[in-house]
């Protein structure tokens, strides 16, 4: 982590990488006190601490893994797309963590999603793998210049009293640092992902996040790209959710080859499907590598490589398997792995000190 920078936590696979476990991890980690991003609710961000689960679409989940909650300072950028009535519950919710909603500001910029927008994907667009929470047509009403904009809804407006980017530009320049949470994976980028039809309605890069919170490439600081060892696609309502580079596997196999004494099936966090599995695409990682330019990696679910790996928190007491998993990874990309994810809690994390 960059002190005085701007740090990005993003996904370098297709998603469901459990992005908000390792920015809850690194929050707590450093101390961080400001987080930004620019999400929205077609993707859900989970943190297990103390016995509690936390799921976010709007609010950066990593805020769970504050220290100081309660002066913890949250930041939703223009680029967001909001569901008014969705953001205020999670608020809420927060607020029942400890945290002080008068610490979260949405620039006025923010993108509304009203039900028309809902009820348009639902109609038209499920069949991609949408989760038709009317993200990508309240993105259309943005570009037609005919959008719903944050400041103008009643509920919003406590939230909604100053320029998020030129706030976190001033906290860089005094030497601040933040940490931005992204959404969604790499592999679903509009422009750079796996296919231009079954993908998401925005770029997906860390060059992305800078260009969306209005801050200078002088003050990028650490990129964490977050993958898992068998990556996944979220499946939709009425057939492929589209292709993935690698061979799509059953979770029944992934349990066989990790010894998983019970049913490892995922849903997603948002419509409550399936997730479709598929194997490890090292050549996938290598040209997520090659756009993003991560600092380093993070992988989640090594428990999925091995289950005597669940709940590990140091690198002696890592399986053979995994090791050298992890060894093939950094040998092929060049990239080191930083942290390794080996359960759902907050705690199940190895450091492996690279970055301190």
């Amino acid at each position: 982590m960059k002190r005085g920078k701007f740090n990005i936590v993003f996904g370098g696979q297709a998603g469901s990488e459990a992005k908000g476990k390792l920015s809850a991890f690194l929050v707590d980690k450093f101390g961080i006190k400001i987080l930004a991003g620019n999400l929205s609710p077609n993707a859900g961000h989970t943190v297990i601490k103390d016995g509690r689960k936390l799921i976010t679409h709007h609010v950066p989940a990593g805020v769970a893994g504050s220290r100081d909650i309660a002066n913890a300072t949250v930041m939703l950028g223009p680029a967001s797309v909001i569901r008014p009535e969705l953001l205020l519950r999670e608020i809420e919710e927060l607020i029942g963590w400890g945290f002080d909603g008068s610490n979260l500001h949405i620039d006025r910029g923010a993108t509304i999603i009203t039900q028309e927008h809902v009820r348009a994907e639902e109609n038209g667009m499920t069949s991609i793998g949408s989760t038709a929470q009317g993200v990508g047509e309240a993105r259309v009403d943005r570009l037609m210049r005919r959008a719903i904009l944050a400041g103008s809804v009643p509920g919003l407006r406590p939230f909604v009293y100053l320029d998020t980017t030129e706030f976190i530009r001033s906290f860089l320049s005094g030497g601040g640092t933040v940490l931005y949470e992204m959404g969604q994976g790499f592999d679903l980028c509009l422009f750079h992902g796996v296919d231009s039809v079954y993908c998401t309605s925005r770029n997906c890069t860390p060059a992305q996040a800078l260009a969306d919170m209005g801050v200078p490439p002088k003050y990028l600081g650490d990129v964490y790209a977050v993958i898992r060892p068998y990556p996944i696609r979220v499946n939709n309502r009425t057939g492929s959710s589209g292709p993935y580079p690698s061979k799509e596997i059953t979770w029944d196999e992934v349990g066989k080859r990790c010894g998983a004494p019970h049913d490892l099936t995922e849903l997603t966090t948002t419509t409550k499907l399936p997730r479709r599995v598929f194997e490890f695409s090292m050549s996938q990682i290598k040209r997520m590598v090659e756009i993003c330019n991560p600092s380093g990696f993070c992988i989640q679910f090594l428990n999925y490589l091995n289950w005597n790996d669940l709940g590990v928190t140091s690198v002696d007491k890592l399986s053979t398997k995994s090791i050298e998993f992890i060894k093939r990874l950094e040998e092929e990309t060049g990239v080191p792995v930083l942290y390794g994810g080996t359960g759902p809690n907050h705690e199940h994390m190895v450091d492996f000190g690279g970055d301190d």
